[in-house]
């Protein structure tokens, strides 16, 4: 080892480069006989196994060939879905739609309405184990149910729209400025409703063309639009500055056995 390290560079590098030169043909001869057993494996082959290998070849050529002529008509999809998207993206920022889900639905069964107030609250049978705590948003299948109160493992309480505590923000369908919506109780004959304050004033509504509240999502609890009730008539307020209105909630509102909670991703 030291009579190497004694050794010039130039011998050394000589030494390398004729080492690797003696190697060299040895490496090609490893290649070839690779190829010849290669060779030597197919001409072993039987006369189905070659048939069958020749199919598989036929196949793959026939594949590759028919994709090289969809390639146009690939290309034209591609361009329609392209031009798809541009045209959904223009559409949803028109009405104000957020393209993004943000929202992580939880289905949950009502377990038990509460005696005094039927129509102002009641029991879900998913809690704390589903990350469900107060202030989240409910709906049911015909729009706004109300919000979670308190949560508990196994259980949650749920104030319903109806009840005088219920308060959020809101909008008239197709006028982006908020008014403020309040859940009112029960009128009789079992008709949930509740009251719309800081309604403009130049808003004008009439019996033969109610105007529909919907939820606002400044609030961050609902996403932007979900039904809340009618308005069938608007009033000016003490003030002056603004109208007030009384706002028909959906019927079925009694009668819900599912609910929706709006669990914030």
């Amino acid at each position: 080892m030291l009579l190497w390290l004694l050794v010039p560079p130039v011998v050394k590098l000589t030494t390398k480069s004729t080492f690797d030169e003696f190697h060299a043909p040895l490496w090609e001869a490893s290649i070839k006989v690779k190829d010849l057993s290669h060779y030597w494996g197919h001409i072993s082959d039987s006369k189905n196994t070659l048939i069958e290998k020749g199919r598989d070849f036929q196949r793959v050529i026939s594949d590759a060939n028919v994709q090289i002529s969809r390639q146009d008509e690939l290309l034209s999809r591609l361009k329609y879905l392209r031009e798809l998207k541009s045209e959904i993206n223009v559409l949803e920022k028109s009405i104000g739609l957020s393209g993004k889900n943000v929202f992580l639905p939880i289905i949950s069964r009502i377990t038990l309405r509460k005696i005094s107030g039927w129509h102002q609250n009641l029991y879900v049978n998913k809690g704390k184990e589903s990350n469900i705590v107060g202030g989240l948003g409910v709906i049911f299948q015909d729009g706004l149910a109300g919000r979670v109160e308190s949560s508990r493992v196994g259980f949650a309480e749920i104030q319903l729209v109806t009840n005088q505590s219920f308060r959020i923000v809101a909008h008239l369908k197709g006028d982006n400025r908020p008014i403020t919506f309040c859940g009112n109780g029960v009128l009789p004959g079992g008709q949930g409703y509740g009251i719309i304050s800081d309604v403009p004033q130049d808003i004008v509504v009439s019996t033969n063309s109610p105007l529909e509240v919907v939820t606002s999502s400044l609030g961050g609890k609902f996403p932007r639009g979900i039904h809340i009730g009618y308005v069938y008539e608007l009033e000016s307020s003490i003030d002056g500055l603004f109208k007030t209105g009384r706002v028909l909630l959906p019927s079925k509102l009694n009668e819900i056995e599912e609910v929706t909670i709006l669990l914030k991703k």
